[in-house]
């Protein structure tokens, strides 16, 4: 034949019931936390926490302001930006005021009184962070911001990264002018436990590191690493940018149980050599 048959490439789809699924259980785990530790204690953090600032001024409670101000953004949304490009976060969005309507309810049956303030805030963070890394990794969002963070930057051409900024910034900043200078310490305390959380749900935690040595005694290192250790190497032939000298760089993964038996087994063969070490979420192939 002159001609082959194109391979069709099948692309699986990912399981939207599941997803919704996943997205409710973390915007669930997220308005309970808002509930218990992050409204009670002034926390103000992200779209949720303009309803902290704005429940303590004027009395209104953080669902009815939450959902109000989500229907507008929503409009503006999709007007500005459309459709396809925001529809899980309008839909996270509207749906998110209604778990923490719901889940206000279960507040009385605990008793915090007597809790540290500093542990009910990490709490808040550890479970804020947890429900919303769930919810992001589905593609899915609770919080006005990230509609906001959208608007900005598609009309003032800025990164998405430092909208976020901003617009974090500038609320901790009413949290400040509202609650006094402790709001701003916790709240930059909960907004970097939570990012710090959100990561590693979303991206898993590091199961292996990845070696890449520099060094003068390949053969001994080689050697441990194959023998030793059982682990599979690959060697790179490199050039010294300012020497010009040929060197080998030997590229290995290995379990993070194994990482201090690793780099000390290499600096006792070869106590001049040079390894840089990186975190490995995910190894796919052979083994």
């Amino acid at each position: 034949m002159l001609f082959k048959k194109k391979k069709k490439i099948v692309v699986k789809k990912n399981n939207w019931l599941m997803d919704f699924a996943i997205f409710l259980l973390g915007a669930t785990i997220f308005a309970i936390s808002f509930n218990l530790f992050l409204l009670p204690n002034n926390i103000a953090v992200g779209f949720s926490g303009l309803s902290v600032i704005v429940n303590s001024i004027w009395g209104i409670k953080p669902s009815v302001f939450l959902f109000i101000s989500y229907i507008f953004l929503g409009i503006f949304s999709f007007i500005f930006l459309g459709f396809h490009s925001t529809k899980k976060a309008v839909i996270g969005s509207m749906i998110y005021p209604i778990l923490v309507e719901l889940t206000s309810y279960m507040c009385p049956y605990f008793d915090l009184a007597n809790v540290e303030k500093i542990v009910l805030v990490f709490c808040g963070a550890l479970f804020a962070g947890f429900g919303s890394g769930l919810v992001y990794k589905v593609g899915y969002s609770t919080g006005g911001t990230d509609i906001i963070n959208m608007l900005i930057s598609k009309f003032f051409k800025q990164p998405i990264g430092i909208c976020h900024i901003i617009s974090n910034a500038l609320i901790i900043l009413a949290g400040y002018l509202t609650f006094g200078i402790s709001t701003v310490i916790y709240s930059i305390i909960v907004v970097y436990v939570m990012s710090l959380i959100i990561d590693k749900v979303m991206i898993g935690i590091s199961a292996s590191k990845t070696f890449k040595v520099i060094t003068t005694n390949e053969t001994d290192v080689k050697k441990f690493l194959l023998s030793k250790l059982s682990h599979g190497v690959t060697v790179i032939d490199g050039r010294g940018g300012y020497t010009g000298n040929v060197v080998k760089m030997i590229y290995c993964v290995v379990p993070t149980r194994e990482y201090f038996t690793v780099k000390e087994g290499i600096l006792s063969l070869d106590p001049e050599a040079v390894i840089m070490v990186s975190d490995v979420y995910e190894v796919i192939g052979n083994k």
